[in-house]
């Protein structure tokens, strides 16, 4: 699994992991919190929707966590396929991770 890198705006940074013949969640996870690390300046939205459920809520919760605990002062966006997702991520209740279902530039503008 590779993770693309884009930069919405100079404010925002979207993180979109790929799916490809190897599936290695734990290398995603390290290098979505590295990057967190390195810009820390910039708003990160992390896109989870081409994967599957289950790889979807395990990358948002350990990634939620990290970021709860080491930045809670500012907010994660993650981007999910479906209501059930959203769901599950939202009863981790940590106040720094926005779920939004979809993708729409207008929201993303509105993250900035």
């Amino acid at each position: 699994m590779e993770l693309l890198i884009k930069n919405f705006d100079k404010n925002i940074c979207i993180l979109k992991p790929v799916v490809s013949r190897e599936r290695n969640i734990e290398s995603i996870i390290a290098r979505v919190k590295m990057i967190i690390i390195e810009n820390h300046e910039q708003k990160i939205a992390l896109d989870l929707r081409k994967i599957n459920f289950l790889d979807s809520i395990k990358i948002a919760t350990i990634v939620g966590t990290y970021h709860f605990l080491d930045f809670s002062e500012r907010k994660i966006y993650m981007m999910v396929s479906n209501e059930e997702i959203k769901k599950a991520v939202e009863s981790l209740s940590f106040n720094n991770i926005e779920i939004l279902v979809g993708y729409d530039e207008v929201i993303l503008a509105g993250i900035a």
